[in-house]
């Protein structure tokens, strides 16, 4: 017996299957998501890594660029949630170019980490903070 299903519901149901399978059309480069300030943009994707097969603990992992228009520098800094830790700045760009930077949390129940771009290499002027989460999970 051989079942046939509409065409629409194969047309649903094809990325939910190649999902499923471990292929698909989309990969986090043809969804990743942007944040800027000033002639800076930061560009990544993030995943989280067991630290041992059968742990509750996991690693942040974002990996991306900073990549700059302008003349001045821009600087990419990260915070991780629960550390108690200030700031750290990951990434600089002077002049136009990207600078790729890769951010690793300490290992945890819920990783995360709150990101943001100043201009120059300090704190002083600095766009919004966004999540870690905003950036799309890598796939596979």
């Amino acid at each position: 017996m051989r079942l046939s299903l509409p065409k629409t519901a194969a047309v649903v149901m094809a990325p939910a299957v190649a999902c499923l399978l471990g292929a698909g059309p989309a990969t986090a480069a043809d969804t990743a998501r942007s944040q800027a300030h000033g002639t800076a943009t930061v560009t990544a994707t993030r995943w989280t890594e067991r630290e041992l097969p059968f742990s509750v603990l996991t690693t942040l992992v974002v990996k991306g660029e900073l990549r700059n228009t302008g003349a001045e520098c821009h600087s990419l800094w990260a915070r991780f949630d629960g550390s108690g830790a200030p700031a750290a700045k990951y990434a600089t760009q002077c002049g136009p170019g990207a600078a790729p930077f890769t951010l690793r949390s300490a290992p945890g129940l819920n990783p995360g980490a709150t990101l943001f771009i100043c201009r120059g290499e300090g704190t002083d002027d600095c766009g919004p903070q966004f999540s870690a989460r905003e950036f799309p999970a890598r796939l596979g």
